[in-house]
This record gives structure tokens, C-alpha cells and sequence, in this order.
């Protein structure tokens, strides 16, 4: 199964709803750092502000879900696809 950003699933990754879901660049910064062990919202959130400042990563926090999403959000909120790169 693959995650919302096109990874192999693997059960110590979250699964990641990044916003705008048509930015390749930011898809491949949060797939680096996932791939590079990465494993905490905050550190995610860290990493992508070096590149896009309004970038802001929010868990998912339902009861008794048994895995983690994160929506990954590059302007710091929703944004319609196709518009242009931040930053």
C-alpha cells in the first residue's frame, strides 16, 4: 500500500496528506526526511521551513486510530492545487 505522497507504506512511517498534494519539490523534501528516519511532526515541520517558512505539520490525533497521518500544509493552511510554489 502506498501513503498519500506515493511511498511504500511501512509501519513506522505516518501516512502524509501533503497541501498542495501537486508540488513535487515539497513531496520530495517530506519524502527525504521520512526516508532518512525522520519520525517526529516537529523535527518534519523544522526541516521543511529552511525552504517554505509558512510550512506547518499537524498530526492527526483520533481515538483509537492505529496509525498516524500528518497533514503537511506548505503554506501553513489549505491551498487549491495547482497554484504556484511557494516560497
Amino acid at each position: 500500500m502506498r501513503d498519500a505522497i506515493g511511498n511504500e507504506d511501512d509501519s513506522r512511517r505516518p501516512t502524509i496528506v501533503a497541501n498542495p498534494p501537486d508540488d513535487a519539490q515539497f513531496g520530495a523534501l517530506i519524502a527525504a526526511f521520512l526516508m532518512s528516519g525522520g519520525g517526529r511532526a516537529e523535527d518534519l515541520e523544522a526541516a521543511l521551513r529552511a525552504e517554505y517558512p509558512e510550512a506547518v505539520v499537524r498530526p492527526r490525533a483520533l481515538a483509537g486510530e492505529r496509525f498516524e497521518v500528518w497533514y503537511v500544509y506548505r503554506d501553513g493552511h489549505w491551498v487549491r492545487s495547482g497554484g504556484n510554489a511557494a516560497p
